[in-house]
């Protein structure tokens, strides 16, 4: 299956996930740059793109939903390109979840040490690469691009069990306090399960898991 066989009617709709895709990653950039310009106006802001992705989700489903009664449609791409859209939806909630505690960290005034925020900065900008990779796979589905994403993971996957034995030594010696700590991990946890969604959204649309 390739884009240019899709039914178009199927192809606009996979144009509009896409699209969601692109929103995610707005969300995420705000959150970032929230997290490192210490302003909760870009907080709020992201929180309005959240929204706006949460609606999109509830429009997309409610479309294809109708689509798959027509008796000439692809009932197996409809299902699968509905498992996407619930797999972005999913990775948005999480992304609530860090808005949240980035919230939190930038309105207390909670200080990371330098090398929780390059931590941290460095998964939001690697999570970032993931969501415009995915968009991508989504209109063209590109294998190569698929690859890249599926060993983007796997990286992703060691550089975190790393960060999170570098934040226990950092805990044990002091140098991180417990409040700082629980923003840390729920922030790392959060974005962790975003680069998860995007990749299940990928093997869904690939019909394999």
């Amino acid at each position: 299956m390739t884009t240019a066989n899709l039914q178009n009617d199927l192809r606009d709709v996979l144009e509009r996930i896409s699209g969601m895709c692109s929103k995610i990653e707005s969300m995420l950039s705000l959150c970032l740059d929230g997290f490192m310009k210490h302003k909760i106006v870009l907080i709020d802001e992201a929180k309005d793109v959240s929204q706006a992705i949460h609606n999109e989700e509830n429009e997309l489903i409610s479309l294809l939903s109708n689509k798959a009664t027509k008796p000439d449609v692809d009932k197996e791409l409809v299902k699968s390109m509905m498992a996407i859209v619930g797999h972005f939806e999913l990775a948005t909630n999480e992304l609530d979840i860090a808005l949240q505690n980035v919230r939190v960290k930038v309105a207390e005034g909670v200080l990371f040490s330098d090398k929780g925020v390059n931590e941290i900065s460095h998964l939001f900008k690697e999570t970032l690469t993931v969501l415009k990779t995915t968009g991508d796979i989504i209109l063209t589905k590109n294998d190569v691009l698929v690859k890249h994403l599926t060993d983007k993971y796997a990286s992703l996957n060691q550089i975190v069990d790393a960060y999170s034995q570098e934040h226990e030594d950092r805990l044990i010696k002091g140098i991180c306090q417990p409040k700082s700590s629980s923003l840390y991990l729920n922030i790392v946890d959060s974005l962790m399960k975003v680069v998860w969604h995007m990749k299940q959204a990928v093997d869904r649309f690939f019909g394999s898991r």
